[in-house]
């Protein structure tokens, strides 16, 4: 019967995600912080490579060179100053409707409105917002199915809390 109980628990936390953090990538604000409640950004590490792509423009700079971040690094930054201080603004970073734990980072520069979907996870100390999802080229003020399907799979993610 233990052999059950260990190979469950093995399995269960098989299943769940592992996170990279990326607060180094963002130097200039990372000052921002509240001393009093931590908050962290991280990514899940499945899509770190994706992400790094997106922040340097992948399909829509022309001057894209792989692992030059800088194309959207400044949006970020942006973004993560307001993360960090632990507020939301609708305009870039706000908790999306019917879920109060995904939030959604906003990447209306440059003509386009996408989407850097996150999971927020709450602690004594403070919380991490996790990016999950990265949704490009969003075509409509309300989510539509295909946002509630991504913010329905982002709710579904269960991570391991790094502190």
């Amino acid at each position: 019967m233990l052999d059950k109980t260990l190979a469950i628990d093995k399995v269960e936390l098989d299943n769940l995600e592992k996170t990279v953090c990326i607060d180094d990538l963002l130097q200039p604000v990372v000052h921002l912080r509240c001393p009093k409640y931590k908050v962290s950004l991280f990514v899940r590490e499945k899509i770190h490579d994706e992400l790094m792509d997106f922040l340097g423009g992948k399909g829509i700079n022309p001057k894209f060179v792989p692992g030059d971040i800088n194309y959207r690094c400044d949006k970020l930054s942006a973004i993560a100053a307001v993360i960090y201080q632990n507020r939301y603004r609708d305009e870039l970073y706000r908790k999306e409707q019917n879920n109060p734990v995904i939030t959604a980072m906003k990447f209306m520069d440059k003509g386009r409105n996408d989407r850097l979907y996150c999971r927020e996870i709450y602690f004594e100390e403070g919380k991490q917002v996790i990016i999950c999802e990265i949704h490009s080229g969003k075509k409509n003020q309300e989510n539509r199915k295909k946002e509630k399907n991504i913010i329905k799979k982002v709710a579904g993610y269960e991570f391991k809390i790094q502190s």
